[in-house]
C-alpha cells in the first residue's frame, strides 16, 4: 500500500512507465516522510489521475498501477474570485478553498483592499501552496491561481455559469444559498475586501448579472465569508440524492 500522504504532482508523465522526481519532491519523500527505495507512493497528473509507483533509487520511480480517475474532485466547476486580504489570511484561503475542490482562484483588486497586487514571487508561492494543499487533500486536479485583476475589469459572466456575489444584506434578493442548482452549471463566488465592496461596485456587478447572496446575520471576516460560502455549496453537491419515499 502507498505511505499515508506520500503523493507527487508529475505533469506530462501519463503513459510513461517511468520517471524522476525534482529534487524538492525527492527532499519531501525521502527526507521528510523517510521512504526509501522500494516505498511505494501516489503520483497524479495534477488534471484528474492518478497512479501508484515504487521509488528506486537516485529520485528514480516506476508505475505499478494504471492510471486511473479517485473520484475526489466536485461533480462541477467552481471558481472563487477573492479580493485581495492582508497578512497571510489570503494563503489561509486559498489553501482551504484547494481542500474543497475548487477549480481556480482568483485574486481580485477592489476599492477597498487595503494590500495592493502580489509580487510574482508571492504569486508563485501562492501557487506552491494550492498545489500543496491538492497533493495533502489526496485532490488529482490542480486548481489555477491566477494573476490578480481589478474588479471593474471582471469580465460578464457567461452563458451557463452562476454568478453568487457575497454581500452583507443584499435588498429584495434571496437570503442564503440558491437552491435547485441547475445540474453541471458553472459557479462563481465572488468575496470582498476587509471593507466589504463599494457601493458601485456591487452595482457594476449586479446589473453585469451577479446574483448577491446573503449568508447569514452575523458579520462574517473577508477570510470567513468565501470558505462558509464554498463549504456549503460543495457540501450541497457532494451529497447523494435522496431516495423517494
Amino acid at each position: 500500500m502507498p505511505t499515508s500522504h506520500a503523493r507527487v504532482l508529475v505533469s506530462g508523465e501519463v503513459g510513461r512507465s517511468t520517471g524522476t522526481l525534482t529534487a524538492d519532491q525527492r527532499h519531501h519523500l525521502e527526507k521528510v516522510l523517510r521512504l526509501r527505495p522500494g516505498d511505494v507512493f501516489v503520483v497524479t497528473d495534477g488534471v484528474g489521475r492518478e497512479a501508484t509507483a515504487r521509488l528506486e533509487a537516485e529520485g528514480r520511480f516506476a508505475l505499478i498501477g494504471p492510471w486511473g480517475e479517485p473520484g475526489r474532485e466536485p461533480d462541477r466547476r467552481l471558481v472563487l474570485w477573492a479580493a485581495l486580504i492582508k497578512g497571510d489570511r489570503f494563503e489561509w484561503v486559498i489553501e482551504k478553498a484547494v481542500e474543497m475542490g475548487v477549480a481556480a482562484i482568483v485574486p481580485v483588486q477592489s476599492a477597498r483592499c487595503v494590500v495592493g497586487p502580489p509580487s510574482p514571487a508571492r504569486l508563485a508561492r501562492w501557487r506552491k501552496i494550492a498545489e500543496a494543499a491538492m497533493l495533502q487533500c489526496g485532490g488529482c486536479r490542480l486548481p489555477e491561481v491566477r494573476s490578480v485583476v481589478r474588479l471593474n475589469d471582471l469580465p460578464p459572466p457567461p452563458s451557463g455559469v452562476i454568478p453568487l456575489l457575497l454581500h452583507e444584506e443584499p435588498e429584495n434578493a434571496p437570503r442564503g444559498l440558491p437552491a435547485g442548482l441547475p445540474p453541471h452549471a458553472e459557479l462563481w463566488v465572488l468575496s470582498g475586501p476587509e471593507g466589504g465592496l463599494a457601493a458601485e461596485e456591487v452595482e457594476r456587478l449586479v446589473r453585469a448579472g451577479w446574483r448577491q447572496t446573503w449568508l447569514g446575520p452575523r458579520r462574517l471576516r473577508a477570510d470567513t465569508a468565501p470558505l462558509v460560502a464554498l463549504a456549503g455549496l460543495l457540501t450541497r453537491l457532494a451529497s447523494p440524492p435522496s431516495s423517494a419515499a
